[in-house]
C-alpha cells in the first residue's frame, strides 16, 4: 500500500506540474478568481477534461492483489483496474466552473473511464459524473473562502470526499464483490490520500501565484506612480519635446527596449529598438486620441507579462490625465497672454494725457526737457511693444521699464514725488513675467500717491534672500481698508494686479507669495517672491 501511494504522489506532482503551466493562462486564472465569463466556459471543460483524461492515462494498472508500473495505460482487460488521479481534474473543473462544468468535465473523463474496459468500469464512469456535480455545488463556498487557507482544508476535504465516493461506488456496483471489496483494500486510501493531497497542492499553487501577481501587481503600480510623477512636468513643454523625454523616461524605468510616439498614424519620435513584441498606450483628451506611445519588448515573455499587468493601462490614463492638465495650464496661460497684451495695448489714456499735456507745458519754457520727454515716452512705448512677446524677462529689464514709467510722472508731480531704489546686484538677473512691476509702480502712484496732499514716496526694493529674490513696492499713500488684504483684493486693486499675481502663480506656484498690506492713511506695501529655482 505504501508503494502504491508513493507511485500515486509521484504521478499526482506530474499532474500538479502541469496544472501549475495551466494557471499560467490568463483566460484560466480568470475562471481561478471566480471571473470567468461565460462564452469561455467550454474552453474552460475541454481544459479540465484533458487534465481529467491526463490523470487516467498516467494512472496504475492493478488488480486485488497489486499493481505493475506502465508508462501509458491504452488499455484494461479482465479484473483490473486503474489507481488514477483523474479525480483532481474533475473536482477543481467543479469548484471553479460551478456545476455545469464539474458535470460536463466528469460526463466526458467517465466515458473515456468507460471506454477503457474493466471490471469497474460502470462505477467510474459514474463516480466522476457526481464528483462534478457535488464539488459543482460546493463552488460558492470556496468562492467566500477564496485565497484564504480555509480554502486549502476544505479542498482537501471535498477531494476526500469525491474519492471516497467512487471508492463507495465500486463496492455497490462493481462485481464479483470480494474482487471489488480486494481492490477497495488495496487501491482505496492512497488513491483517496493522493486524490484529495492533488485537489489541495492545486490551491497551494493558485493561492501562492495570485499573491505573486498581487505582489507583481504592487510593484508595477508603484513603478507606474514613480514614472508619472517624474513625467508630470514633461507635459509642460511642447509636444515633441514631452514625449522625447517621457520615451527615454519608458525605456530608463520600464522592461521596453524601444518606444515610439505617433500621432493620427504619422510618427512623431522613435528611440531605442523595434520588435515584433509591441504594446501601445494611447493619450486621449477630451475623447478624442492624441497620440499613442508604442512599447517595443525583446522577448515574447517581456511583452506577454506586461500587457498583461495593469500597469501599461494605468500609465495610459496617468498620461491622458497628466496630458488633460497641462492643456488646462496651456490654455489658462493663453488666456493670461491675451489679458496682458491686452493690458499693454490699452495704455492709461489719462497718463498719455497727461505727459502729453506736460510736454505740451514744457515746449516753451523748456524745450530740452520737453525733448526728454518725448524720448521717454518713445522708450516706454517701445518697451510695451517689446515685452508684448515674451514670457519671461530679467528684473533688470522690468526695472528699466519702471524708471523710463517714473521719469514720466516725475514729470508732472515734480518734487512731490520722491522715488527710492534699494536693489540687491545678486537679483536682477532672475527672470519673471514682464508688467510685473511696472503695474505695481502705477497703481502706487495713482491709488496711493495722487490721492494724498504732501509729498509721495515710493520705495522699490529687490532684495536676495535664501529662498528667493523678494521684490517689494512701498508707498505712503492714502492706504487701503483691511478688507483688501484678507481677499477681496481683485476689485480693489483692479484687473492688473490681479494678472500679476495669476502669472506668479503659473509660472512660480504659491511660492510667489504674492501679498498686500495696507494701513489707512499710512500706506501700502505690495510684495512678491521670485523663487530661486535655475530651472524656471
Amino acid at each position: 500500500m505504501l508503494y502504491l501511494l508513493a507511485e500515486q504522489v509521484e504521478r499526482v506532482g506530474f499532474l500538479i506540474a502541469m496544472a501549475f503551466l495551466l494557471s499560467r493562462q490568463q483566460k484560466l486564472r480568470h475562471f481561478m478568481h471566480y471571473q470567468g465569463e461565460k462564452q469561455n466556459i467550454w474552453y474552460f471543460i475541454l481544459l479540465f477534461s484533458f487534465f481529467a483524461i491526463l490523470g487516467t492515462y498516467s494512472g496504475l494498472p492493478v488488480t486485488g492483489i497489486g499493481f505493475h508500473e506502465t508508462p501509458w495505460i491504452h488499455k484494461i482487460s479482465g479484473w483490473e483496474a486503474i489507481a488514477t488521479a483523474r479525480t483532481i481534474g474533475v473536482v477543481i473543473a467543479g469548484l471553479f466552473g460551478g456545476v455545469r462544468a464539474g458535470v460536463f468535465v466528469g460526463l466526458i473523463a467517465g466515458i473515456h473511464r468507460y471506454l477503457l474496459g474493466g471490471f469497474v468500469a460502470i462505477p467510474c464512469m459514474i463516480a466522476p459524473i457526481l464528483q462534478g456535480l457535488f464539488s459543482g455545488l460546493m463552488k460558492n463556498s470556496f468562492k467566500k473562502r477564496y485565497r484564504h487557507i480555509s480554502s486549502i482544508q476544505m479542498s482537501f476535504m471535498v477531494g476526500f470526499i469525491a474519492e471516497t465516493l467512487q471508492m463507495l461506488l465500486i463496492l455497490l456496483l462493481a462485481q464479483p464483490f470480494d474482487k471489488a471489496l480486494a481492490l477497495v483494500m488495496l487501491i482505496g486510501i492512497p488513491q483517496i490520500l493522493s486524490n484529495s493531497l492533488g485537489v489541495a497542492a492545486f490551491f497551494v499553487i493558485l493561492i501562492q501565484v495570485a499573491l505573486e501577481e498581487e505582489r507583481i501587481g504592487a510593484e508595477y503600480a508603484q513603478k507606474a506612480l514613480q514614472i508619472a510623477e517624474m513625467t508630470l512636468s514633461y507635459w509642460r513643454k511642447p509636444l515633441p519635446e514631452a514625449v522625447r523625454e517621457i520615451s527615454q523616461a519608458l525605456i530608463r524605468e520600464t522592461a521596453a527596449i524601444g518606444v515610439a510616439f505617433h500621432q493620427k498614424e504619422k510618427l512623431l519620435f522613435q528611440q531605442g529598438a523595434t520588435t515584433p513584441f509591441e504594446v501601445d498606450l494611447p493619450i486621449e483628451y477630451n475623447t478624442k486620441r492624441i497620440g499613442l506611445f508604442r512599447m517595443f519588448y525583446k522577448r515574447e515573455q517581456d511583452h506577454k507579462t506586461a500587457e498583461g499587468t495593469a500597469i501599461l493601462k494605468g500609465l495610459s490614463q496617468l498620461f491622458s490625465q497628466q496630458y488633460a492638465l497641462a492643456e488646462a495650464e496651456r490654455q489658462a496661460h493663453l488666456v493670461t497672454n491675451a489679458e496682458i497684451k491686452a493690458l499693454q495695448a490699452q495704455m492709461d489714456p489719462h497718463f498719455l494725457f497727461n505727459v502729453l499735456n506736460t510736454i505740451k507745458s514744457l515746449i516753451r519754457t523748456s524745450p530740452d526737457d520737453s525733448r526728454n520727454l518725448i524720448t521717454q515716452l518713445a522708450k516706454y512705448l517701445r518697451k510695451n511693444m517689446q515685452n508684448r512677446n515674451q514670457d519671461l524677462i530679467t528684473i533688470k529689464e522690468e526695472l528699466a521699464h519702471v524708471e523710463i514709467y517714473l521719469n514720466l510722472v516725475k514729470a508732472r508731480f515734480g518734487d512731490r514725488l520722491e522715488v527710492k531704489w534699494e536693489l540687491d546686484q545678486q537679483g536682477l538677473d532672475y527672470t519673471i513675467p514682464p508688467l510685473t512691476i511696472q503695474p505695481l509702480v502705477e497703481n502706487a502712484v495713482i491709488h496711493g500717491i495722487s490721492e494724498i496732499s504732501g509729498n509721495g514716496l515710493i520705495k522699490i526694493s529687490v532684495t536676495k534672500m535664501a529662498n528667493g529674490v523678494q521684490i517689494q513696492v512701498i508707498d505712503n499713500g492714502k492706504g487701503m481698508a483691511s478688507q483688501v488684504e484678507n481677499g477681496e483684493q481683485e476689485e480693489h486693486m483692479g484687473v492688473a494686479l490681479a494678472n500679476i499675481q495669476q502669472r506668479l502663480l503659473y509660472h512660480f506656484g504659491e511660492n510667489s507669495d504674492f501679498s498686500i498690506e495696507s494701513q489707512i492713511g499710512k500706506g501700502t506695501i505690495v510684495s512678491f517672491i521670485r523663487p530661486i529655482d535655475e530651472t524656471i
